[in-house]
């Protein structure tokens, strides 16, 4: 049986505004204004990630914060609908890094 498997890749900027969108359509605590640097797997536990943060209009501004891949797939899902983006709703999905893209792995 053929299968599919799709990826869709997004810069810090979109991952951003991806997360802070979901934190608000959730009702729970937005990231703090600024830019995204980078994100990193917690050593101990490999479904939190960390996610740096700095607001360049303010000196020592980085902030690191903590949200799940899960949390992030749906972000990055909530993303792609706004951008009328097709995911399939059957597709295993998963969330994998590269240099400074973040990618979104819909397997069929």
């Amino acid at each position: 049986m053929p299968r599919e498997d799709r990826r869709i890749l997004f810069d810090f900027h979109e991952v951003y505004k991806a997360v802070f969108a979901l934190s608000v359509q959730k009702e729970i605590r937005k990231p703090p204004p600024g830019v995204l640097l980078g994100i990193v797997v917690d050593k101990d536990d490999s479904n939190k990630l960390l996610a740096t943060i700095e607001n360049p209009q303010e000196k020592d501004s980085r902030r690191t914060i903590e949200f799940t891949r899960d949390f992030l797939a749906a972000a990055l899902m909530v993303y792609c609908r706004t951008q009328n983006i097709p995911i399939s709703k059957k597709a295993r999905k998963s969330v994998e890094f590269a240099g400074a893209d973040v990618i979104l792995r819909l397997e069929i």
